[in-house]
């Protein structure tokens, strides 16, 4: 089947950008039943390849493209999208909606195409791209973020609104909070558990090893979370008040790591003492999140010794 701009013409979708991102996203779009006009890029090979990979058409030149799509991907790294936009706002936009995949730029560095007449958007996939060949039912169940020119009927919104996925509104000024959090739950994540990683290969463990040791560790974790939250899914010597044990990680982190790991077992405290505030039935300000922090952990380490102890280790309070 395939889906109309309006009532009236179908949509096309075209790709500046062959690589993992425009490969899996145009793969996608295609077998959730929309149409391809086709790919660009700078290396023709690579395009073609694209184009292949994705049943429709290599373009040698970037007009081209523009003319047979309706919808304009950029999917190329963040530094060629301004150079790109001015590229495109050379020609007739009227009815086209140019769209970047970069989830820490704003829309509006596409302002030169917007001047050409174009709606504009940042279009960003909430998902780490590392191959083209993208599981497309993994896909299935991403959220995208969408910022930009929204209005009523947007081709853009029909779009999401035909493949099925969820997807949410973001503003301009948020762009950087947002980017932020894809980060850190996915680039600094895997920095977290490369340094776990470590220091099982301490022991002798080749990192495939100790990979697939702390697999099941990992996925389970990340799995309670999804399922039950943060404050349920809380387990280890932290939640425990295991003071002992906290001292001997402490004895033998390299030095590099204290501070990092003192700062997250902080962060899982605090996680526990809002669910120990809550379940007392404390009334906290909704108003003021640092205040409730303060008043959170009070009532944790004034009723729990064991967990004054570990606070004051980890702060640093002789």
């Amino acid at each position: 089947m395939l889906y109309h701009i309006y009532g009236g013409d179908t949509i096309k979708i075209g790709f500046i950008g062959p690589g993992k991102v425009g490969v899996s996203l145009g793969r996608y779009f295609t077998h959730k039943g929309m149409q391809l006009s086709g790919f660009y890029g700078r290396n023709e090979n690579t395009a073609k390849a694209a184009a292949h990979a994705t049943k429709s058409k290599f373009y040698k030149n970037i007009h081209e493209l523009i003319k047979e799509s309706n919808i304009l991907f950029i999917t190329t790294p963040d530094d060629s999208i301004s150079i790109i936009d001015n590229e495109l706002s050379k020609f007739d936009l009227k009815d086209k909606s140019i769209c970047h995949a970069s989830g820490s730029l704003q829309s509006n560095v596409l302002y030169n195409a917007k001047n050409s007449g174009a709606l504009i958007y940042s279009v960003h996939p909430i998902f780490a791209f590392s191959s083209k060949n993208t599981n497309l039912t993994a896909l299935e169940n991403i959220y995208f973020s969408i910022e930009g020119d929204i209005i009523e009927n947007s081709p853009i919104i029909k779009l999401f609104n035909e493949i099925g996925n969820r997807y949410f509104i973001r503003n301009k000024i948020d762009s950087s909070i947002y980017h932020l959090a894809n980060v850190l739950v996915s680039n600094l994540t895997l920095s977290l558990l490369d340094i776990g990683t470590n220091y099982l290969m301490k022991l002798g463990l080749n990192e495939e090893d100790a990979l697939n040791a702390l697999k099941p560790l990992i996925k389970g974790n990340i799995d309670s979370i999804c399922d039950k939250g943060f404050s349920n899914s809380l387990t280890g010597p932290i939640v425990r008040g295991d003071l002992s044990t906290v001292k001997k990680h402490l004895s033998v982190l390299d030095n590099q790591d204290q501070e990092l790991y003192k700062r997250l077992s902080i962060n899982l405290l605090k996680i526990m003492a809002f669910k120990e505030t809550k379940a007392g039935n404390i009334s906290l300000d909704v108003n003021n999140d640092s205040s409730n922090e303060e008043m959170a952990i009070t009532n944790l380490i004034t009723k729990s010794s064991k967990h004054l102890e570990i606070y004051n280790i980890l702060e640093g309070v002789n």
